[in-house]
This record gives C-alpha cells, structure tokens and sequence, in this order.
C-alpha cells in the first residue's frame, strides 16, 4: 500500500511540475509576441478558445491513457 501511495505521490510531483512548466513556457511566448506586436492579447485568447475547444478532450484522453499503461 505504500508503494502505491509513493506511485502516486511521484505521479502528483511531475504532473506539476509540466503543469507549472507549461503555463511558464505559454505566458513567456505569449509576452514575447505581444511585445513585439505580433498579436495582441485578445487574440491569444480567442485562439485559446478555439484551439481547447478544438483540441483539449484529446490531450485529457492521452494523458489519462498514459497513465493508465504505466500502471
């Protein structure tokens, strides 16, 4: 049983560890077009919109997938 708490513990520590990751990578890519005016902030957040809609329901269903065979 502590083995599985251990797992489990492991697995929280990494997933935010990409989480935090990720959101860093994001906002700093995010500053750096705005800055340069390439987009505005508006605009990244219509594609936002569009691109979760589009796309989120997959990477859930892959990251959960992925977990589940490392089981």
């Amino acid at each position: 049983m502590n083995d599985d708490y251990e797992k489990i513990g492991i697995l929280l520590s990494n997933m935010t560890n990409e989480l935090v990751s990720s959101r860093v990578r994001v906002k700093a890519i995010v500053e750096l077009l705005t800055e340069k005016g390439q987009i505005t902030y508006e605009e990244y957040e219509k594609r936002f919109e569009k691109v979760f809609e589009r796309d989120a329901n997959s990477f859930r269903d892959d990251l959960i997938k992925d977990v589940k065979n490392s089981e």
